[in-house]
């Protein structure tokens, strides 16, 4: 599951739980261009709570597509307790043009802050 809400300023909060569809990767990308024709630019908070299957054939799409719009992008607030996601988010975030940052899953509003631009 892929799931997506937009808060009145803008912010965008994506949350993984489980096998992503077609269907689910749609909505969000069709949410994420009309927040980037309000605003230019969005700030993410992403929560992974749980990897599951993605075809791949949509995961390469996925990769294209956020690929081609990086900058389109803030601030990137990942959220997650698993283990290998929050050092190979790091690693990515210093080789792409992006700022990202990482949460444990009991510091949803410290990443929500940070999104929104506190530091």
């Amino acid at each position: 599951m892929l799931g997506i809400e937009v808060a009145e300023d803008g912010l965008v909060e994506l949350v993984v739980d489980g096998a992503i569809s077609r269907e689910d990767f749609d909505k969000v990308v069709s949410t994420l261009e009309g927040e980037f024709a309000k605003h230019g630019k969005v700030n993410v908070v992403e929560v992974v709570r749980k990897f599951g299957a993605i075809a791949p054939q949509l995961w390469w799409r996925d990769m294209t597509w956020s690929f081609s719009h990086l900058g389109r992008f803030g601030r990137c607030a990942m959220v997650t307790d698993s283990g290998w996601i929050g050092p190979v988010a790091r690693v990515m975030a210093a080789m792409l043009p992006i700022e990202l940052k990482t949460f444990g899953a009991n510091e949803m509003d410290a990443a929500r802050a940070w999104a929104r631009g506190a530091d």
